[in-house]
C-alpha cells in the first residue's frame, strides 16, 4: 500500500460531504464557463506565425488597398434567366446595391456570362476575426435577394463561398462537433456501464464522473481563453478525452471497490482502495499528459490548444478520481447494488476464469502468440506506408450541407471555373526608391515575362505584365511620370501597389487542370525566382500557405514524437525501475498508433468502407494534423491500459517472484477493466465518426481503431507474450520480490 494515498483516502472518507460540496461548486462554475467558452474560442488564426505566407497576408491587409485580395464570392445559378436581360439584370443591380451598402464591404464586382454568375465581395476586414464577422453579415444580407431570385426562378441557387466563408463553415462545424458526438456517445456509454456493473447506481458513478470532469475542464479552458487565444478544437479534444479518461479511472476505482467488498466500514475500504489504485491512476495521468504536451511543439494554434485541453482534462480527471469518486463511494455504498440490470447470479458468473485460461495459454506458447498477433496489427498498419500526408483543397472536404460547399459546387459547374488557387507575389524594393522608379521598370517587366514563360502559369496580373500591343518602351513611357500614370490609371495603384508605393503585387493564376501537387511545386519555384536588381520577393496565397503548413508541420514532427517517447520512457523507468518495460511499452503503443493511422489512410485515402463513415469520396491527401493528433492522443491514452496491466503484474510478481504466474494473474485481474474501458473509449471516439467535418471523422476513426486494437490484441496478447518471453529480464536491473502484507488486497 502507498501510505500517502492511504492518508488521502482516509481523509476523504472522513469528510465526504465537504469534498462533495467543494466539487459541486467547482462543477457549477465549470458549467458556466463551458457555456461561455464558444463565445471566446476562435476557429483559426489565418496562417502560421513567422511563415512567408503569413507575412504576405499581413502585408496585403495592412499596406495594400486591393479590396479583392481575399474576397467573398456570391455564386449565383439561375438556369431559367439570362444575365443580360430583365428581370435578372434588375435583380443583379438591386443585389449589388444591397451589398455595397454594408459597412463591412469595401467593393463589389460582378462577373460571368450565361446563366451562372459570381459577385466578388471585397471586405474591409484587416484580420481573421473581422473576416469571420463579415461572412455572417453578408450571408444575412443575401437572405432577401435569395428569396427574390427564387420567386423569379424556382431552380435558382445562391451561396456565399470563398476562403473566408469556407473557414467560417469549418469553424462552425468544428465547434459543434463535440456537442453532437457527446449526445451520440452518452446513451451507449451508459448502457455498456450498466451491463458491466449490473446495476444502474454503480454504472452511473463512472458515467457522472466523465461528465463532471469534462464540464470542469471546459470551464477551466474558458479561464485560459481570457488570457490567450484558444481554438475551438480544444473543446472537441476535451469532450473526446474527458468522457473517455474520466470513465476509465472511475471504472478502475469502482471495479476494485466492488471486487473487494468491505468487511469493515465503507470508509476503511475506500482508504484501502485509494492506497492501491491511486498510484496507478497518478502514474497513468502523468504519462497521458506527456503525450498531450508533445502537441505544444506544433506550429499551429489548433493542435497546441488540443494539447493544452487534453492535458487539462487528464489532470482534472486524476484529481476527481482521487477525491470526488472516493467521497461518492462512501456516501453511496449502501446503494451500489440498487436498480439491478443483470441478475446477481449472472453477474457472479462473470468470473476471471476465461482470462486465466487465456493467460495460461499465452505464457505456454508466447512466441507463436506474439508472431500471430503482431502480424495482425502490422497488417492493419501497412496502409501507413502508402499515405499521402499534406493539405487537401478538394471542395468535398467541406460537407455538402455547408453553404460554402454549395457555392463551390456552383462555381465548379461553370465552364471557366478554376481548379487552382491564386499565387500572390509581393515584390519590394531594397534600395529605398519607389517601385515605379524608371530604373526599376525594365527589370520588373522582364521578371513578369520570365514568369509568363512557365507553362504551368495561366495568367499574371500586375502593373508590369506586357499587354497586347505594348512593349517595354511603352511601359517605360507610361511610368515615366508615376504620379500622372496613377492618376490616369487609378486601378493600378488600388489593385497592385502598396500605399507607400514601395511594393507591387503580382497575382499568378495557375493553368487550368493542374493538380494540387503541381501547383505547390510551381509556388516553390516562383519563390526562388526574383527580379534582377534591388528587389526582395515574398510568396503568399493558398498554395504558399499549404507549402508552409507542410514544411512547418514536418519540421515539428521530430520534436513532437521525440518529446513524447523520451518523456514516456523516463516516466515508466521511474515507475518500474526497469529498462525493458519502458521500451516494450513504447513499441507496443507505436503499433497501436500505426494501426489507427493505417485505418485512416485505408478509409479516407483509399476509400475502403467510406460509405460506413458517411464519406462522400476519398481524398488525395490526409491532413497532416490528423496523424499528429492521433499519435499524441492515442499514444498517451494507450499508456493508460499499459500501466493498469503492468502495475498489477508487478504487484503479483512481488508476491513470489514468479514472472509467468504474475503475468497470468495480472492479465486475469485487469483484462475485464481494460476491455470494458477500451470499449467505452471506442464508443466515445467512434461518435466523432458521425461528425459533419471530415477531419473530425478522421480523428474518430484513427482513435477508435487505435484504442480497440490496443485494448484487445496488444494488451491481451502481445504484452503478456512479451512478458513471458522476457521472464526475469522484465525487472532488470534488480527488482526482487518483496511480499505485500497479508492484509493487503490486489489492485490494478
Amino acid at each position: 500500500m502507498n501510505a500517502r494515498f492511504w492518508k488521502l483516502g482516509a481523509w476523504v472518507a472522513a469528510h465526504p460531504w465537504r469534498v462533495l460540496a467543494l466539487w459541486a461548486l467547482v462543477i457549477a462554475l465549470g458549467a458556466w464557463g463551458a457555456h461561455e467558452l464558444p463565445k471566446v474560442a476562435v476557429g483559426g488564426t489565418g496562417g502560421i506565425e513567422g511563415s512567408p505566407s503569413k507575412a504576405v497576408s499581413n502585408l496585403l491587409r495592412a499596406d495594400f488597398t486591393n479590396p479583392f485580395i481575399n474576397p467573398l464570392i456570391v455564386a449565383v445559378s439561375a438556369p431559367q434567366l439570362a444575365i443580360d436581360r430583365d428581370p435578372m439584370r434588375e435583380w443583379l443591380q438591386a443585389t449589388l446595391k444591397v451589398l455595397r451598402a454594408l459597412p463591412e464591404v469595401s467593393q463589389v464586382a460582378s462577373t460571368g456570362d450565361g446563366h451562372p454568375t459570381v459577385l466578388l465581395v471585397g471586405l474591409r476586414a484587416t484580420d481573421n476575426d473581422a473576416e469571420q464577422h463579415a461572412v455572417e453579415v453578408v450571408r444575412a444580407a443575401m437572405s432577401a435577394p435569395r428569396h427574390a431570385l427564387e420567386q423569379l426562378d424556382s431552380a435558382a441557387q445562391i451561396a456565399v463561398t470563398g476562403n473566408p466563408a469556407a473557414d467560417f463553415d469549418v469553424n462552425t462545424l468544428s465547434a459543434s462537433g463535440g456537442d453532437h458526438a457527446e449526445k451520440r456517445a452518452l446513451p451507449l456509454t451508459l448502457a455498456i456501464l450498466a451491463v458491466a456493473f449490473g446495476t444502474l447506481v454503480a454504472a452511473c458513478l463512472p458515467f457522472l464522473m466523465g461528465l463532471a470532469t469534462t464540464t470542469v475542464a471546459l470551464g477551466a479552458a474558458f479561464l485560459l481563453a481570457e488570457t490567450f487565444t484558444v481554438s475551438n478544437l480544444l473543446s472537441n479534444v476535451v469532450t473526446m478525452v474527458g468522457l473517455a479518461i474520466g470513465i476509465d479511472y472511475s471504472l478502475l476505482m469502482v471495479t476494485h471497490y466492488r471486487h473487494h467488498a468491505p468487511k469493515g466500514t465503507a470508509a476503511q475500504t475506500v482508504a484501502g482502495t485509494l492506497a492501491e489504485a491511486g498510484r496507478t491512476i497518478s502514474w497513468s495521468g502523468l504519462t497521458v499528459v506527456a503525450g498531450f504536451l508533445g502537441l505544444l511543439f506544433s506550429p499551429i494554434l489548433e493542435t497546441r490548444c488540443a494539447g493544452i485541453g487534453g492535458a487539462l482534462v487528464v489532470c482534472i480527471s486524476v484529481l476527481a478520481a482521487l477525491t470526488l469518486l472516493p467521497a461518492l463511494l462512501v456516501l453511496l455504498h449502501p446503494f451500489l447494488d440498487r436498480w439491478p440490470v443483470i441478475p446477481r447470479r449472472l453477474r457472479r458468473a462473470n468470473s476471471t476464469a476465461g482470462w486465466h485460461r487465456l493467460g495460461a495459454f499465452i505464457v505456454k506458447y508466447p512466441l507463436p502468440v506474439l508472431l500471430v498477433s503482431a502480424a495482425c496489427v502490422i497488417a492493419l498498419a501497412l496502409p501507413v506506408l502508402h499515405a499521402h500526408m499534406g493539405v487537401t483543397n478538394e471542395r468535398w472536404f467541406v460537407p455538402p450541407t455547408a453553404e460554402s460547399r454549395m457555392g463551390a459546387d456552383i462555381l465548379a459547374s461553370m465552364r471557366d471555373a478554376k481548379d487552382s488557387q491564386e499565387i500572390q507575389v509581393i515584390v519590394s524594393t531594397t534600395d529605398g526608391d519607389p517601385i515605379l522608379t524608371s530604373g526599376h521598370i525594365k527589370d520588373l517587366v522582364e521578371y513578369a515575362e520570365r514568369l509568363q514563360q512557365d507553362r504551368r502559369i495561366g495568367s499574371i496580373a500586375s502593373p508590369f505584365t506586357l499587354q497586347k500591343g505594348m512593349g517595354l518602351a511603352a511601359y517605360q513611357q507610361l511610368y515615366a511620370q508615376p504620379a500622372r500614370a496613377l492618376r490616369e490609371n487609378p486601378s493600378i495603384g488600388v489593385m497592385f501597389l502598396s500605399r507607400d508605393r514601395h511594393r507591387a503585387l503580382f497575382e499568378i493564376t495557375p493553368a487550368n487542370g493542374l493538380s494540387l501537387k503541381v501547383v505547390e511545386e510551381l509556388t516553390r519555384d516562383v519563390a526562388t525566382l526574383a527580379p534582377t536588381g534591388p528587389f526582395a520577393v515574398l510568396v503568399g496565397g493558398s498554395p504558399a500557405y499549404d507549402n508552409d503548413f507542410n514544411d512547418y508541420m514536418f519540421r515539428s514532427l521530430p520534436r513532437i514524437v521525440g518529446f513524447v517517447i523520451v518523456a514516456t520512457v523516463v516516466l515508466l523507468f521511474a515507475a518500474f525501475q526497469s529498462y525493458l518495460l519502458p521500451i516494450k511499452a513504447v513499441i507496443t503503443n507505436l503499433l497501436a498508433v500505426a494501426a489507427g493511422i493505417g485505418a485512416v489512410v485505408a478509409v479516407f485515402q483509399w476509400g475502403w468502407l467510406n460509405g460506413l463513415v458517411g464519406l462522400e469520396r476519398p481524398f488525395v491527401s490526409i491532413p497532416l494534423e490528423v496523424p499528429i493528433m492521433v499519435f499524441c492522443l492515442s499514444f498517451g491514452l494507450s499508456m493508460d491500459y499499459e500501466l493498469f496491466l503492468l502495475f498489477q503484474i508487478q504487484h503479483e510478481f512481488d508476491i513470489d517472484g514468479n514472472n509467468d504466474r504474475a503475468t497470468v494473474a495480472g492479465l486475469a485481474t485487469v483484462a475485464p477493466v481494460i476491455t470494458g474501458a477500451g470499449l467505452i473509449m471506442a464508443v466515445v471516439f467512434g461518435a466523432f465518426i458521425g461528425a459533419d467535418l471530415p477531419v473530425l471523422k478522421m480523428m474518430g476513426v484513427g482513435l477508435c481503431v487505435s484504442v480497440l486494437i490496443d485494448a484487445t490484441v496488444i494488451r491481451a496478447f502481445i504484452v503478456p507474450a512479451i512478458m513471458a518471453l522476457a521472464g526475469r529480464f522484465n525487472w532488470y536491473p534488480g527488482r526482487h520480490p518483496h511480499p505485500a502484507p497479508a492484509a493487503s488486497t490486489s489492485s490494478p
